[in-house]
């Protein structure tokens, strides 16, 4: 198999590579220096298998993806192509009409999680890092579907059950993103099975460790055009999968300082590792910092669907709290010296889950919150 060129322009076709021949390639633009990196593409399809030996050749390029830059592309996920479209088309609408019924969709402040639906310049990543009043407006409409199965868990409090608007739009988004969060949903336990096997445990170890919480959480995010987009930050939790309908998302490869535009073929689940699963295996596995950057004059629309963040907060109190170990040698000698020499010390701590996550998301929103708001008023009057 000849080796991929190393430059290559943005425009052209992608076609699907294996884990092991994934190289990177880089390009500049006219109008700007632009590069472009192509990220480890993985057919996941072989980890359904009851043969461990079928999943062996998946589990070990998983490894090195989470090693590495902590980036990766799924392909061989099963999810149809008319269910991603729909999805993506749909979530075009959010926030764009109908403007009272979607702001009837915000839920007040105190409520833990992901708010339901965050209109633009509502919120803002860059204030939540350390930027404050002088982060960058942030212009992207924000709508959370959480489990759809909430709705009738009368444990689950009315404020984190879905709310959707009663419009011709509200329920063609319903239907597309629910069946889209019905077929991801067993991509992210798939996908963690693999990343299980990776550590030398059964394939059920991480589901199993974060139960009651496995279920996710899928956040749609709507990028108006030509405006400043979103500032480079971590996720918190586990995984995230995203689906896109346009370049943007940008990163820094380990070891490297520029950002480059991660590139993977058309219908792909870009995956990236969050901050538990970096801070459980104390640095091995890299919680890949990211940013949106360059959307064109059509706009883009991701969908992000957090792995284990569809966490139930009853109405009266907290979520059920499940103490993970630190990660200790394993029966599988091979899987286990291979993330051992990337550990970051000898002993690793117990973590709380989700009050891992609920800290972190409190503690980033507390983080110049009145110098938001205030920014966020300005912006959006000057919009």
């Amino acid at each position: 198999r000849k080796p991929w060129p190393r430059h290559r322009p943005r425009n052209s076709l992608l076609c699907a590579m294996s884990a092991a021949a994934a190289h990177a390639a880089t390009h500049a633009t006219h109008a700007a220096q632009t590069y472009e990196w192509f990220v480890p593409v993985i057919d996941i399809a072989a980890l359904a298998s009851e043969s461990h030996a079928d999943r062996a050749e998946v589990v070990a390029a998983l490894s090195a993806a989470v090693l590495s830059d902590g980036i990766f592309a799924l392909v061989g996920h099963g999810i149809q192509d008319v269910v991603m479209q729909r999805a993506l088309e749909a979530s075009k609408g959010i926030g764009s009409a109908d403007l009272e019924g979607w702001a009837e969709l915000q839920p007040p402040p105190q409520v833990l999680g992901l708010a339901n639906f965050v209109p633009a310049y509502g919120e803002s990543i860059g204030g939540y890092t350390g930027q404050g009043a002088k982060a960058a407006p942030e212009s992207v409409r924000k709508f959370t579907v959480n489990p759809p199965s909430w709705n009738s868990d009368p444990l689950v409090g009315k404020s984190r059950r879905n709310v959707w608007p009663d419009t011709a739009v509200g329920g063609a988004l319903r239907e597309a993103l629910e069946t889209y969060v019905g077929e991801v949903h067993p991509v992210s336990e798939l996908l963690h099975g693999g990343l299980s096997e990776a550590v030398g445990r059964p394939k059920e170890f991480i589901s199993d460790m974060l139960t009651p919480h496995t279920e996710g959480a899928l956040r749609c995010l709507c990028y108006h055009q030509c405006h400043p987009q979103m500032v480079a930050h971590k996720d918190l939790g586990t995984t995230t999968l995203l689906l896109v309908d346009a370049p943007g998302l940008e990163f820094p490869p380990r070891g490297r300082e520029e950002w480059l535009a991660a590139a993977a073929p058309k219908g792909a689940l870009l995956t990236n590792i969050g901050e538990l699963f970096e801070f459980w295996t104390r640095g091995a596995w890299r919680a890949t910092p990211h940013r949106v950057t360059g959307v064109s004059d059509q706009g883009k629309c991701s969908l992000a669907f957090f792995s284990n963040q569809g966490i139930c907060c009853p109405e009266d109190g907290s979520p059920v709290s499940r103490t993970i170990p630190p990660l200790a040698a394993s029966d599988d000698g091979e899987a286990w010296s291979v993330l051992r020499c990337r550990l970051g010390g000898e002993a690793g701590q117990s973590i709380e889950w989700p009050v891992f996550f609920l800290e972190d998301l409190a503690r980033i929103r507390s983080k110049g919150d009145t110098e938001l708001s205030s920014a966020a008023r300005l912006n959006a009057a000057g919009a």
